[in-house]
């Protein structure tokens, strides 16, 4: 009888916080696309500046991400781009 393989299967929420991790737009699309359909419907439709500033929001959101480096570059992010009235 073969042996099966026990792959360990990234979850929903580790994945999520892979792709944060990576502060990479396009990476955080892959995880839209694949993971939360309802939005990506808009997220596509958005231009750069607007999915960029949806990106940080969701690491700037996330409590186990507040002392990594991509948490200091949302933040930085938001701050240079004046998003402090028009996101939240």
């Amino acid at each position: 009888m073969a042996k099966k393989d026990q792959k360990k299967a990234l979850t929903f929420q580790e994945s999520m916080v892979e792709a944060l991790k990576k502060f990479d737009l396009k990476a955080f699309k892959n995880w839209v696309m694949k993971y939360n359909k309802p939005l990506w419907t808009q997220f596509k439709k958005a231009d750069e500046t607007v999915q960029m500033a949806t990106m940080c929001k969701c690491i700037c959101n996330r409590t186990d991400m507040l002392a990594t480096e991509a948490h200091k570059k949302a933040v930085r992010w938001l701050k240079e781009h004046n998003m402090k009235g028009r996101l939240f």
